[in-house]
């Protein structure tokens, strides 16, 4: 049996033409053509996924570029905040500083020390560390400055609320006619203590509170006339005799600076004005550096540190 293929050829004239070929020949043409074609499928197809996948990578490295630029933005906008955050600790530190240098000043100028049941640690002495005052912000721990911040705005809140309970200026402006100390008394011509300020002014010259309190009596007695009586808290309390007219009532609560009396000549009195008492915790103390703490302060009370007959207070 004959094992050759036999290819025919067939020319334009007619003629054809035999081309014999071994079968195992032709199967091993077929084969190469086949593993031809599959090759050539295979080499195309990882061709265009091949650039299917740079065309991902491009697109991948884009995204990319853009969340690392997202990054960066937010990384600077973070940066901002926490500066703007440590400038403004600073500036309430600064502000707290400024305060409590007021407060030591108008408690200097009263010569009063505070007694504050403080409840938190490391309260008390200087209202700021000057130490911690100065210096780069960066440098100091947000946890350790937040908490020293706490006890800095607890510590002046604190005597804040001290120096809202003296009674500071004075509750009538006018001329010291009697200071507080011994004197002759007007009444009898002997020596005695006497424990207020005499303030003069015209008859219905309006009275105000040196400070907030409620006030603890209003009433009428021969000795004293028409009387007020007012605790501020703290052991400050405020007594105004010789009133033409009282303008609260027992209970009320006064605000500092307003209206509470009108000046008069009632009770024992040798002539208009308003005798003035501060009493701290129950004993009567000079009003003097109280009504002129803002003098004091700028340093333009007289030379003594008391008052003296004549002396004008405003």
């Amino acid at each position: 049996m004959d094992s050759r293929i036999h290819f025919l050829v067939t020319s334009a004239r007619g003629k054809t033409r035999s081309f014999p070929m071994r079968t195992r020949r032709v199967w091993t043409l077929g084969f190469i053509a086949v593993a031809l074609v599959v090759f050539s499928a295979v080499g195309w197809w990882a061709a265009v996924e091949n650039v299917a996948l740079r065309a991902k990578n491009v697109v991948i490295d884009y995204r990319l570029a853009a969340v690392k630029e997202k990054h960066r933005q937010v990384l600077a906008v973070v940066a901002k905040q926490e500066e703007q955050h440590r400038t403004q600790l600073g500036s309430v530190m600064q502000e707290l500083q400024q305060r409590s240098e007021v407060i030591e000043s108008i408690i200097s100028a009263v010569g009063i020390t505070p007694e504050i049941d403080d409840e938190r640690d490391n309260i008390g002495g200087s209202f700021i560390e000057r130490d911690n005052i100065g210096g780069p912000f960066v440098e100091l721990g947000t946890e350790s400055f937040t908490e020293s911040l706490k006890d800095v705005t607890f510590r002046v809140d604190r005597h804040l609320d001290f120096v809202n309970s003296l009674p500071l200026g004075t509750p009538v402006p006018g001329t010291v006619t009697s200071p507080f100390g011994w004197r002759q008394d007007p009444f009898y011509g002997r020596p005695a203590f006497h424990s207020s300020l005499d303030i003069h002014n015209r008859v219905g010259t309006r009275i105000r509170a040196p400070a907030a309190g409620r006030v603890i009596t209003s009433s009428y007695t021969r000795y004293n006339g028409n009387y007020l009586k007012i605790d501020h808290g703290h052991d400050f309390k405020t007594i105004y005799l010789h009133l033409q007219k009282s303008l609260v009532r027992a209970g009320e609560l006064v605000e500092r600076g307003q209206d509470i009396a009108l000046l008069g000549n009632t009770g024992r009195s040798t002539g208009p004005h308003l005798c003035y008492t501060i009493l701290h915790k129950g004993k009567p103390i000079d009003p003097y550096p109280f009504v002129m703490v803002v003098a004091v302060l700028n340093g333009t009370a007289p030379a003594g540190g008391v008052a003296r007959r004549g002396q004008q207070v405003h």
